[in-house]
C-alpha cells in the first residue's frame, strides 16, 4: 500500500462517516458501519507499514551520518600523511612533518589506509636482512630497512 491509497481509504472512511451521520435507515447504517470498520483496519495496517518504513529510513540516516563522520575524521587524519617507499621496497604511508617530539616517527599500513583505516605498523621479527613491521589490523608484513651490522662493535676486543 502507498500513501495515495491511504489517502483514498481515509476519504472513503470519511464518506462512510457522513453516511452514518445522515442516514435514518438501520440497514444502511449497519452496512456503512461494517464498511467503516474495514476502512479503519486498512488505515491501521497502512499506519503500521508506514511506521516500519519510517523507522527503517531513520536507521539508514543514522548509519549514513556515522559513516560520514568516519570519512570526515579519516580525511582530517590522512591529510597529514604521504606515500613512502621503504628501503626494503614496501609502500607505506609516513607522517609528512611534525613539530619535534609531538608525534613519534611511525608508518601506516598502505592496505588499511586505502580502506580508510589508520593502522600504525608495529615492529616484528627481522627477516632476510631487513627489519620487518606488521599491521595489527590486516596482518600484512612490510620489509622496512636493511639491517646494518657494525662488525667492529659485534666482535669482542682483544685485551692484548
Amino acid at each position: 500500500m502507498d500513501i495515495f491509497s491511504g489517502v483514498a481509504v481515509a476519504k472513503q472512511a470519511y464518506d462512510l462517516v457522513k453516511i452514518l451521520k445522515e442516514s435514518r435507515d438501520q440497514s444502511v447504517i449497519d452496512k456503512a458501519a461494517g464498511a467503516l470498520r474495514e476502512k479503519i483496519t486498512e488505515l491501521q495496517m497502512l499506519n503500521a507499514e508506514l511506521s516500519g518504513l519510517f523507522h527503517a529510513e531513520r536507521q539508514i540516516t543514522v548509519e549514513l551520518r556515522e559513516e560520514n563522520t568516519k570519512i570526515n575524521m579519516f580525511t582530517t587524519q590522512s591529510s597529514e600523511y604521504e606515500i613512502h617507499k621503504t628501503s626494503g621496497g614496501a609502500i607505506v604511508y609516513i607522517l609528512k612533518s611534525t613539530p619535534k617530539g609531538e608525534i613519534p616517527h611511525h608508518y601506516l599500513c598502505a592496505h588499511c589506509y586505502q580502506n580508510r583505516i589508520i593502522s600504525i605498523l608495529q615492529p616484528t621479527k627481522n627477516e632476510s636482512g631487513f627489519h620487518m613491521s606488521y599491521c595489527p589490523e590486516c596482518k600484512n608484513e612490510y620489509r622496512m630497512d636493511k639491517i646494518i651490522i657494525d662488525y667492529e662493535a659485534a666482535m669482542p676486543h682483544s685485551p692484548y
